[in-house]
């Protein structure tokens, strides 16, 4: 069980109920976990693992784990429902769920991608702040992408940037009612998701290992708790007048204006 202690934490997370979803692997179980190890009791979401779930939730002390395909706009409410029911608020979501297909020429493929970042951004955001309008106000954080800023030519990063200007714009809705939103576009952040494209492709990890300025400050190997970091800053009251931004974590592999 994790048992980081809470005293003196900068963060002061005690007592915060989180709803992550995703949160079982890659960047959402770094973001549970730190949050957990910060006074959070957290809740996560996962849409098919049961075996993976219940060693998270055994892992994360006062965790719960909430099964839920997050892509049917109908699911969202429930899950937040869910959540309030069992722990008897929210304060803060993190919504790190997400995939990704190679192939962008077959029409479900695109429309699944599209449906698990973007429907259940359009979902979860406001059913998520009318939670937190009982508890005085929360913090919600949305994970999107390089691909972005970039510009991508796939499902994913047509998903993506809508899901950051969707982010953004619900965030200045929100705002009078002492809700925060932000969003974190992380670079290259070696997960389940993405080591896939790097193991058959050698050439694409050298490329990356490049153009990333800070690759060697983690031996070569940028992982979930570099994102994580920012969540759990965003999470807590020192980012209390910090919303509608969208922070790139990337290592240097892109910056821009």
């Amino acid at each position: 069980m994790s048992t980081a202690s809470t005293q003196d934490s900068v963060f002061d997370l005690d007592g915060k109920v989180a709803l992550v979803t995703g949160g079982t692997s890659g960047i959402g179980r770094a973001a549970a976990e730190m949050l957990a190890a910060h006074g959070c009791r957290v809740a996560i979401n996962y849409a098919a693992n049961d075996k993976r779930a219940a060693e998270v939730e055994d892992a994360i002390e006062g965790s719960k784990a909430f099964k839920a395909d997050i892509s049917d706009p109908e699911v969202g409410p429930r899950l937040v429902a869910d959540v309030v029911q069992h722990f008897g608020k929210l304060d803060v979501l993190v919504h790190s769920a997400g995939i990704s297909k190679r192939d962008d020429t077959n029409p479900h493929d695109f429309d699944r991608v599209v449906k698990v970042h973007l429907h259940s951004t359009h979902a979860l955001l406001p059913a998520a702040a009318d939670a937190m309008d009982d508890s005085g106000g929360g913090s919600i954080i949305v994970l999107t992408s390089i691909a972005n800023n970039k510009g991508s030519a796939t499902s994913y990063g047509a998903a993506m940037a809508g899901k950051l200007c969707y982010s953004l714009g619900f965030a200045r809705l929100v705002a009078k009612r002492n809700i925060r939103v932000n969003a974190v576009a992380a670079g290259t952040i070696f997960t389940e998701m993405v080591n896939p494209f790097f193991k058959s492709n050698a050439a694409r990890r050298e490329h990356t290992e490049k153009v990333m300025p800070l690759w060697d400050k983690r031996e070569g190997i940028p992982e979930g708790d570099q994102v994580g970091k920012v969540i759990l800053f965003l999470a807590s009251d020192l980012a209390s007048h910090l919303t509608g931004e969208e922070i790139r974590v990337n290592g240097g592999q892109w910056i821009a204006v």
